[in-house]
């Protein structure tokens, strides 16, 4: 019913694992999301009371204490789920936000190569941000855990950003706008091709002609000059077969001039490889 303070970037472009569209089709049941832990969710659920220790012992001052519920603003529909709260010694409330992170990943994403100054992602920022806001703390922390040949906890202050504040607020606002009205959210071409295919799961629907759409047969032919010179092209085909699927939707044939499209459903037996089933996007 909210999006969350660790999806709110997905909005604003800069989430590393998450994009707007990936987001709307969770929220508007397009989508499921996925139950199982991957390695890097995984690391950071088993790892988190680790770095809670070593903030203890970094900030012995510091009184910690797990968040006991669920932060939203009804209204707005966002809402947050800290990690940890910290009580100085003058009673000013500080968020944390924890994080873990092998360190040849902070180095490439954390760590500005120009000033070697470390800086939090964007996405985190913004999760951060929103945490503070909406719990209403005095201050504001990024506590990553670096692994590496050891373990190092750096300890980073997010002061408030109003701007930043605003942005998401009217971003949140107009998603949720698109949600409400049925509409569907543009898709990032570049990263959502295999988002779109959950979304067109069914492939259900009846053949549709397309001759007559020039986009599409540009799509065809564009395709085409690509696939020649597939060396350096992975990228562009993908914008190219993410843009298909869209324009097909649930069909699962289209045909344009000479050409056909087809994305069926396919199952395949498990023997060495699990067993599948998804649909197929071929060009004929």
């Amino acid at each position: 019913q909210d999006v969350t303070a660790s999806a709110a970037g997905a909005l604003l472009g800069c989430h590393d694992y998450l994009t707007a569209f990936e987001l709307w089709g969770l929220k508007t049941g397009r989508m499921q999301e996925d139950p199982t832990d991957n390695a890097a969710t995984k690391r950071g659920r088993l790892l988190e009371p680790v770095v809670v220790e070593m903030i203890r012992e970094a900030r012995p001052d510091w009184k910690l204490e797990r968040p006991a519920h669920y932060y939203r603003d009804a209204d707005r529909r966002i809402g947050a789920t800290p990690d940890l709260f910290a009580y100085a010694p003058d009673g000013r409330k500080i968020n944390i936000q924890i994080k873990t992170t092998h360190d040849l990943i902070f180095k490439q994403k954390w760590v500005d190569p120009d000033t070697r100054s470390v800086e939090v992602p964007t996405w985190i920022a913004v999760q951060s941000l929103m945490e503070h806001e909406l719990t209403g703390a005095d201050e504001n922390y990024v506590a990553c855990m670096v692994i590496g040949m050891g373990l190092d906890l750096k300890l980073i202050e997010v002061p408030p950003h109003a701007g930043v504040s605003k942005r998401v607020a009217d971003e949140v606002a107009a998603f949720w706008k698109v949600v409400d009205s049925g509409e569907m959210m543009p898709p990032d071409y570049a990263r959502d091709g295999d988002a779109l295919a959950k979304v067109y799961s069914a492939g259900d629907e009846p053949d549709i002609d397309l001759t007559g759409d020039e986009a599409f047969g540009k799509l065809i032919l564009e395709r085409d000059r690509l696939k020649a010179s597939i060396d350096g092209a992975t990228e562009e085909l993908d914008v190219i077969k993410a843009k298909v699927k869209e324009r097909l939707g649930n069909a699962a044939v289209a045909r344009c001039g000479a050409r056909m499209v087809t994305w069926k459903t396919q199952q395949k037996k498990g023997y060495e490889v699990k067993p599948w089933s998804g649909r197929v996007l071929l060009f004929k």
